[in-house]
């Protein structure tokens, strides 16, 4: 009997010092998994093309002037998700009018953004819906910025490098 208790004890040493083991190593796997978030910054429309899940394993899409880093949801909005369409993209008149058809997303070379300032009422209210839905479920990462605001962007610190060399 004595040597049953031994046993017993015995393995209920070894299995808590297993556990003990394998949460210690689970933390750290886990927390050397998690993606490094993406620091905040402009991007252009053609900038923000490139993260559509194809081209770079982040997935943005942008609303409202907003980027959203929506990688965890790359289910919904990577290469084979139904939202598949905004990865990479302004959505903000797609979801407005709640469309995937391509003449609601804009051309990624034009010069200006769509200010989505003609959507009546109701897609007004279901884009800012929509904003208000991406404001809490996902990281905003940056703001999408047109190509002319880049270019004076790019100007004024190309300027502000000058002054500071002399």
């Amino acid at each position: 009997m004595a040597s049953t208790q031994v046993v017993f004890i015995v393995t209920l040493f070894l299995y808590l010092l297993i556990t003990r083991w394998r949460r210690k190593n689970e933390k750290s796997f886990i927390a050397s998994e998690e993606p490094k978030q993406p620091e905040w910054r402009d991007y252009t429309p053609a900038e923000l093309k490139e993260y559509n899940g194809s081209k770079n394993s982040l997935v943005f899409l942008a609303i409202k002037g907003t980027v959203y880093n929506v990688t965890m949801g790359s289910k919904f909005y990577g290469p084979q998700g139904p939202y598949s369409a905004f990865a990479g993209h302004d959505a903000s008149r797609g979801l407005a009018k709640n469309s995937f058809d391509d003449e609601f997303i804009p051309d990624s070379d034009a010069e200006e953004l769509d200010d989505c300032s003609d959507l009546n009422d109701e897609e007004r209210q279901a884009l800012n819906d929509w904003k208000a839905f991406f404001d809490q479920k996902y990281q905003a990462v940056g703001r999408l910025i047109s190509p002319r605001e880049a270019r004076a962007a790019a100007t004024i610190s190309e300027t502000e490098e000058k002054v500071a060399h002399n």
